[in-house]
């Protein structure tokens, strides 16, 4: 899977002229591609994602939901480098637990946020998923919503107030979204479309790149070495 997220031209043309001018072995041009990466390019996208920034220091798109925790706070942990003397790349991999209860494959999530993403999903296709049908699955925004609009239930032949721990551990997420367009009288839709922003987190802006080049070169110079691959 292809995530945008490489070098652009300004950072790639003094790259290639410092390893031309310094006329570099292989494994010397190895170590020095494995380091920018490591040491530039994640330490950067590391603070892009504690800064919920951009490389270029545009903040992230607001998620649809009210949760406030960080953006793609653990994807660094599956981040893997592989570097040869011609190119050094970063791929992801195992699964991103996106929720307490929901694992994704780390690459997709990356894919999704870094590029963006929309998607056209119909009925059939949320009707098939599974855990859309569990009791217990309702959201959080599901339950706010029953209740602004005053959802009831029958409970020893009187018509109450649902609470939240009744709608909790009676109604999945599929229910609960029928029942709300029901309220709503809202039309039914067969189709729709998921719109995910793109967040770019992965990649380090022009200046921080010279600054690592500049690093890394005088590392090269000296015959430093970091790590067991580096």
């Amino acid at each position: 899977m292809r995530i945008k997220g490489e070098l652009n031209q300004a950072q790639l043309r003094p790259l290639q002229a410092e390893i031309k001018r310094m006329n570099l072995t292989p494994e010397k041009r190895r170590r020095l591609l494995y380091r920018i990466m490591k040491n530039g390019v994640l330490a950067a996208t590391e603070r892009n994602i504690k800064r919920q920034k951009t490389p270029d220091g545009t903040k992230y798109s607001k998620r649809h939901s009210k949760r406030k925790a960080k953006m793609l706070s653990k994807i660094t942990k599956n981040i893997k480098i592989k570097a040869t003397d011609n190119y050094a790349a970063a791929f992801f991999v195992g699964q991103y637990k996106s929720t307490a209860t929901k694992s994704i494959s780390a690459g997709v999530v990356a894919k999704m946020q870094q590029d963006g993403l929309k998607v056209t999903q119909n009925k059939s296709m949320f009707e098939n998923q599974t855990h859309n049908k569990e009791k217990g699955s309702i959201t959080a925004r599901q339950i706010r919503r029953l209740r602004k609009l005053g959802h009831t239930h029958s409970k020893n032949k009187k018509i109450i107030r649902s609470s939240v721990k009744w709608l909790q551990a009676n109604l999945s997420e599929s229910q609960a979204g029928v029942t709300i367009r029901h309220m709503m009288e809202m039309p039914e839709k067969n189709s729709w479309d998921i719109k995910i922003p793109d967040r770019e987190f992965l990649g380090i802006s022009d200046a921080d790149f010279n600054k690592s080049l500049k690093r890394e070169l005088k590392n090269i110079n000296f015959g430093g070495r970091q790590g067991a691959n580096s």
